[in-house]
């Protein structure tokens, strides 16, 4: 009786092991089914999604720049107050931005005036990281503005902006199926580096997609550049890529509508 009293608990004590196994196998994977979390609070003309698109798109990729030459002074950590305010940076970013908005309609100034605060408030919002004294490398570079504008831009626009790359090293990064066939497109060595964009659909409503490549910067090969595989200052493996070559993209969604408003 103690015998098989010993082989029953040990059965059940596999069972259970098995069990919770499994379970733990499946934590931490994707939902099946839903819905997309799209609201199109601002929608533009059928024919100025592109021009739309392309603005956003451009105000993102020159916010990154100005950011970008600041990183000397942002990574300086003998500085704390480094002056880098959101008013700063709008200054900046408006004046490079100045020759892109000579021919906007009201209803594409309405959209960048809200991309403008959302940028701004990115900045703000990081203050205490940027000003932080002792410390260089402080987690803060141009797609992680871009991103963060990206998300509070989206938030009152839902207008939808990402930064898509053929490696990414944020979860929001990752491409989705159109995202990879427009990726390999812009990565092909006889690409002529030009822009892409489509209409297409988001859930019920249709939007005009607009691709803008990235091309790397001789300053970032120390992250992304070679050997391949060697692990950079922040523990990921580099890509092996050269000045030049197509890293990833900004990949803007505008929501548009008929003459009729649907």
């Amino acid at each position: 009786m103690k015998k098989f009293a010993l082989q029953t608990a040990a059965g059940l004590g596999l069972l259970f092991f098995s069990c919770h196994t499994a379970i733990a196998e499946e934590i931490g994977v994707p939902a099946q089914g839903g819905h997309p979390e799209y609201l199109f609070l601002e929608k533009v003309p059928q024919e100025q999604g592109r021009a739309t698109a392309e603005m956003i798109s451009q105000a993102l990729a020159i916010g990154r720049l100005v950011i970008f030459s600041h990183m000397k002074k942002l990574t300086d950590p003998e500085l704390g107050d480094k002056g880098f305010t959101g008013d700063y940076f709008v200054e900046q970013w408006l004046a490079a931005l100045e020759p892109q908005l000579m021919d906007v309609t009201p209803v594409q100034q309405r959209i960048l005036d809200k991309l403008i605060w959302a940028g701004k408030l990115s900045i703000d919002n990081n203050q205490d990281r940027l000003n932080v004294k002792g410390t260089g490398w402080k987690h803060f570079l141009p797609a992680k503005w871009a991103r963060e504008a990206g998300l509070m831009f989206n938030s009152r626009t839902g207008i939808v902006t990402r930064q898509p790359a053929r490696n990414y090293r944020h979860p929001s990064n990752a491409p989705d199926s159109m995202d990879k066939a427009v990726l390999t497109r812009f990565i092909q060595p006889d690409h002529d580096g030009k822009p892409y964009g489509e209409e297409t659909m988001m859930g019920k409503q249709p939007v005009y997609r607009y691709f803008e490549p990235v091309e790397l910067m001789e300053p970032c090969l120390a992250c992304h550049g070679k050997p391949e595989g060697e692990l950079d200052v922040l523990g990921y493996k580099k890509d092996g890529l050269e000045a030049g070559d197509v890293i990833g993209m900004i990949s803007v969604a505008v929501p548009i509508e008929g003459p009729s408003g649907k």
